[in-house]
């Protein structure tokens, strides 16, 4: 019986000697160094140098200037990576930081000396600056549009709308001049014979000036 429990003791001892990890402090691994910390809402985000010949980076950070108590650790799996958000942490709160390089070799984490420690003071909320928004106004009179009104006076929401426009000038003083209320000479020089438009480059509205036979009235 006690040869049986011999060997069952020396099996349970190999099998965690071949299944146990270690961590191994490798003096040949290259050290980085913390180059900023910057505070945020409930978080910071650290900076770091980047290394070569590692498989990643291990940061520690601790409310314990000594890191004895309260620690966590995060470890970064990419080695070109060289910063980390890190959240959920407690506002007003100040926060020490280090961090160092690992690299798996036979299934052993290598580890390098840890790195100078900084401290950071977490933010009880975000300083947002107050946004100003201008209001352009466009377009809701004659005046501020992108272009000057002509002399037609108003504006129109293409240039069909213009002729159209004409050619109600023109029915309206031929009506007058057919009932006797202008003469052939008032006719000919209240109704544009042509004219020229333009359109906004804000709204897309057209306007233009008509132009007169009679001088006086050209734009």
């Amino acid at each position: 019986m006690k040869k049986f429990l011999t060997i069952v003791m020396t099996v349970i001892i190999l099998v965690a000697a071949i299944t146990s990890s270690t961590v191994t402090f490798a003096a040949s691994m290259p050290t980085t160094t913390i180059t900023s910390i910057k505070a945020q809402n409930k978080a910071f985000t650290v900076k770091w140098k980047k290394k070569s010949s590692i498989t990643g980076y291990q940061i520690q950070y601790s409310t314990n200037s000594k890191f004895k108590k309260n620690n966590k650790k995060i470890k970064i799996k990419n080695a070109k990576t060289v910063s980390k958000k890190i959240t959920k942490l407690k506002a007003s709160k100040k926060y020490y930081v280090r961090i160092r390089t690992y690299k798996l070799a036979k299934k052993n984490n290598l580890y390098s000396s840890w790195s100078k420690k900084k401290c950071v003071t977490i933010k009880s909320r975000e300083t947002i600056g107050a946004v100003t928004t201008t209001v352009q106004t466009h377009c809701t009179n004659n005046n501020n549009h992108g272009m000057s009104c002509g002399n037609i006076g108003k504006w129109f929401n293409n240039k069909r709308e213009i002729e159209q426009y004409l050619k109600e000038i023109d029915n309206n003083y031929a009506q007058k001049y057919e009932n006797g209320e202008i003469t052939y000479q008032e006719y000919v020089t209240k109704v544009p014979y042509g004219y020229e438009c333009w359109s906004c480059g804000y709204c897309g509205k057209w306007t233009g000036n008509f132009y007169y036979r009679d001088s006086e009235k050209n734009a």
